[in-house]
């Protein structure tokens, strides 16, 4: 999704600071849906044990969308210049996101976490 809309996105960075109460209203309605099944998600995860109690899932949400529309916005500046790839990456995001929040011993299938 974010790849899609990498245009607006950086038009709306760029504005955000000009129109800081619109800013705030499309943040909170663009990204609530996603960022609210992903805590749900792992709500119950933690519920089963899967994923440490002590985490704060909203802020641990907030910063792997983060990291991940760096990645995205890094990437279409300076593709040629990084030592690795969009995959790479992802899977870096992902890998980090999951073995920071996992109360379980991870096991690796073709480079990712399971």
């Amino acid at each position: 999704m974010i790849e899609e809309h990498e245009d607006l996105i950086r038009t709306f960075i760029g504005e955000a600071k000009r129109h800081p109460q619109t800013a705030r209203l499309i943040l909170s309605e663009t990204d609530k849906s996603l960022h609210e099944q992903l805590v749900v998600y792992l709500q119950k995860s933690q519920e089963n044990g899967t994923v440490s109690s002590d985490i704060d899932l909203k802020a641990s949400v907030d910063s792997f969308t983060g990291m991940l529309l760096h990645g995205i916005l890094r990437f279409s500046d300076i593709p040629t210049a990084l030592e690795y790839s969009r995959e790479s990456y992802m899977e870096t995001c992902v890998n980090l996101f999951v073995c920071g929040i996992s109360t379980l011993p991870l096991q690796k299938v073709g480079g990712l976490v399971d």
